[in-house]
């Protein structure tokens, strides 16, 4: 292994596989052709207050034209569009809401990362960057809806549970919080602990190492990733965060996730319970991947379902 990708085609395989991405799922044809089809979603604009941007979709489940739940979707590694995906991606929501899902900066309309990202977008796909910039938006829709909701809830799918968990603490109005494959391990501790279990070949240490030389730099990568953005979320700790919530949390990850493995989930389920916080629900989809498929069944029907659930029992707690 070298400092940079041997060819583009092991460098994003690799990356697909072992780093956090979430449309994955689809085969790169779907997604193509959703993206193309009359049931795509139209893109939007968002202009941050530092000049910025990002495109975002917005779209209602049920037949209510104000409904009283506003969720909003963050994640995925990369710089994939979140049009491939939507709106089917929250089907199984049985509860109307308003859904709005943001694309990070310098992903377009329709980008599925096959081909790399640019420049800019690496420059900007930090931690700091996610967090300020999924605030920003949440807060603006807030505080221009007509109809102020009484359900506001955050989806943080993958990579996006770091934002997710980070903005819900910050953000009073935040009702609930909805992880997809992602738990209370850092980065490191994943990967080690997928390399223990056999899920993965991978020698943190010696990739460390690597990177450790420029841990600044977007040219160099290690497993198609910049060195960059490896030493800005390896050892990134959000179980202080999760912890200080009191909001309502579902977690759903897939038994048998390459990505991010089940024990970092239990592991912060078990901490809640050592905390004495019962806020907090695991669903743990026999078989399941990272992204909540198996046998070619998705279980990410169930999750929202779940979701659901707990939105229309109408508790600011979980019994």
């Amino acid at each position: 292994m070298t400092n940079n990708a041997a060819s583009p085609r092991r460098a994003y395989g690799v990356l697909f596989i072992f780093v956090l991405s979430v449309l994955a799922s689809c085969t790169n044809l779907q997604r193509f052709a959703h993206m193309y089809s009359s049931d795509a979603l139209d893109a939007s604009t968002f202009r941050y207050h530092d000049g910025g941007s990002s495109l975002y979709y917005s779209f209602i489940v049920g037949d209510e034209k104000e409904p009283v739940t506003y969720v909003f979707v963050y994640g995925g590694s990369g710089c994939s569009s979140w049009k491939a995906a939507m709106p089917g991606y929250v089907d199984g929501l049985n509860v109307p809401a308003r859904v709005f899902v943001l694309n990070k900066r310098h992903v377009s309309d329709r980008s599925t990362g096959m081909f790399g990202c640019r420049r800019e977008f690496h420059l900007a796909n930090n931690p700091e960057q996610w967090v300020a910039d999924y605030q920003e938006f949440i807060t603006t829709v807030l505080d221009s809806a007509q109809k102020k909701p009484q359900n506001v809830v955050l989806v943080g799918v993958s990579e996006g549970s770091l934002p997710a968990v980070r903005v819900a603490g910050r953000i009073a109005r935040v009702t609930h919080l909805a992880i997809i494959g992602d738990g209370g391990f850092t980065m490191r501790t994943a990967l080690v602990t997928l390399d223990r279990k056999g899920s993965i070949s991978l020698d943190v240490g010696k990739g460390w190492a690597k990177i450790s030389t420029d841990p600044r730099s977007i040219d160099k990568l290690w497993y198609g990733a910049p060195y960059r953005w490896w030493s800005d979320i390896m050892d990134e700790d959000l179980l202080p965060d999760f912890l200080r919530l009191d909001i309502p949390i579902l977690v759903g990850i897939g038994e048998k996730d390459t990505n991010v493995p089940v024990e970092s989930a239990q592991y912060l389920a078990e901490e809640f319970r050592k905390a004495g916080k019962n806020n907090l629900v695991l669903k743990i989809y026999p078989g399941a991947d990272h992204h909540l498929e198996a046998g070619g069944r998705s279980y990410r029907r169930e999750f929202f379902r779940e979701l659901g659930t707990m939105l229309d029992s109408g508790h600011s707690a979980i019994p």
